[in-house]
């Protein structure tokens, strides 16, 4: 099944020519980044799929299992159940440098895991949310262990397919995906939840995981790329600490580490507080993961554009310290001390400014990954570090919640993002 990787001429998108820009040419660079690219489209597809089952499992989930009864303690263990996401990096360069079936690295891993996935979520239609907690945990571990590959292929393909001047736009439609798998997965399943049931919403992930499908067998990846920045391929034993050894790369994981845990009060924590303070599931859905998602679909495409015609230090630093404010702004909601209209607009604005800071920190991390020419590895050791932070995170937020209050933990999330703020202005490899 698996066959080492050969490098072959690039090979264009199915009836359309590759076209690399001359860094000379800036005319046309500025007419390329105006230009819907199909790639935008198709990288926005594969990131749609990915979050409509992240949106349901992350944020939905645990608002129904709470409405059930369960524990915050069980809901952090819940959150904990993407914990393999800690360790992909560990086998991303088997994803960088193997074939599977044959097929192009990326592609043929893509199309293997992602039908892993759809095969491993169908098992929870047997099982009931608050019931049956252990089993469908069980069950969430081992479709994640699928989707660390399926995660370390996409994002492998995006860094490869996507040239230094197409980064910040691109990461604009991907955002958009994001947000629209976020408003799928955890607003309008758990909106519905009460007219299709526990069966229904299984369903919807399945089907949800299986749309990309075609699309990527139609997609011809490229066999070579000419990214300039590419290094001297490695040994695969030496792929992981060679990324470590690229100036301001040691500094950069601190940085990913700490801007994460500044996230600590995402979507998660913001369904938990609403849902203790009398909400429905309807409205709770609709705030943070309908109407928020939504704008911040829409003004991510103007994002992309808007971003890269600013360095990165000024757009990240510009964000981080937004995502601080905001922090603050929300310490008052674990007290349910805003009026209701207050309340949803600072959930709005927290959840666009939660947005635009990923599109800001995908920029950097594709740069980063450039590295070398194991693009999968360097993303997903990036990507590894947001998540292992993320899932801790995510983790302790309800347990901390449990014992200090919500408002605590959100004081610590602003003071975290503060932090990131200063060292970021600090740094020199932006």
């Amino acid at each position: 099944m698996l066959s080492k990787q050969h490098s072959d001429i690039p090979t264009p998108f199915p009836g359309r020519t590759a076209v690399r820009p001359n860094d000379n040419d800036q005319e046309h660079l500025t007419m390329k980044q105006r230009n819907i690219q199909p790639k935008y489209l198709f990288l926005a597809l594969l990131m749609t799929s990915r979050w409509v089952v992240y949106g349901f499992s992350g944020v939905a989930l645990a608002a129904v299992l709470r409405r059930s009864g369960v524990d915050l303690t069980q809901i952090g263990l819940l959150m904990g159940s993407g914990f393999l996401f800690m360790f992909k990096f560990l086998w991303a360069p088997l994803v960088d440098r193997f074939r599977v079936f044959g097929l192009p690295t990326y592609k043929g891993w893509y199309l293997l895991t992602q039908s892993l996935c759809a095969l491993s979520i169908l098992p929870l239609l047997w099982f009931h949310p608050s019931h049956d907690f252990y089993a469908i945990f069980a069950f969430m571990v081992v479709s994640s262990l699928a989707a660390t590959f399926r995660d370390i292929a996409m994002d492998g393909l995006a860094v490869k397919i996507l040239s230094e001047e197409e980064r910040a736009t691109a990461n604009g439609y991907m955002s958009t995906g994001f947000m629209l798998g976020m408003v799928l997965g955890g607003g309008v399943l758990l909106m519905a939840y009460d007219s299709i049931g526990w069966s229904g919403s299984i369903w919807m992930l399945v089907v949800a995981t299986l749309l990309p499908l075609p699309a990527m067998l139609l997609f011809q990846e490229p066999q070579a790329t000419d990214h300039k920045h590419q290094g001297q391929a490695t040994s695969i034993w030496l792929t992981l600490p060679a990324f470590f050894k690229y100036p301001g790369n040691i500094q950069w994981a601190g940085l990913i580490i700490l801007m994460t845990m500044a996230g600590i009060t995402g979507p998660s924590l913001l369904v938990l507080m609403l849902v203790d303070n009398g909400w429905s599931l309807s409205q709770v859905g609709f705030v943070t993961n309908i109407a928020g998602p939504l704008i911040a679909a829409a003004l991510s495409l103007a994002a992309g554009y808007v971003f890269a015609r600013a360095s990165r230090r000024t757009v990240l630093v510009t964000m981080i310290l937004l995502g601080a404010i905001f922090s603050f702004a929300k310490m008052p909601i674990a007290s349910n001390s805003y009026p209701e209209t207050l309340t949803i607009a600072i959930i709005i604005l927290a959840v666009i400014t939660a947005s635009l800071t990923n599109i800001a920190q995908k920029i950097v991390v594709i740069d980063k990954a450039t590295s070398s020419s194991d693009f999968g590895t360097n993303f997903t050791i990036q990507g590894a570090l947001n998540q292992m932070a993320g899932i801790l995170a995510s983790m302790a937020a309800p347990a901390l919640a449990q014992y200090i209050g919500y408002a605590y933990v959100i004081l610590c999330a602003g003071i975290l993002g503060l932090l990131a703020v200063a060292l970021l202005t600090r740094y020199r490899y932006l």
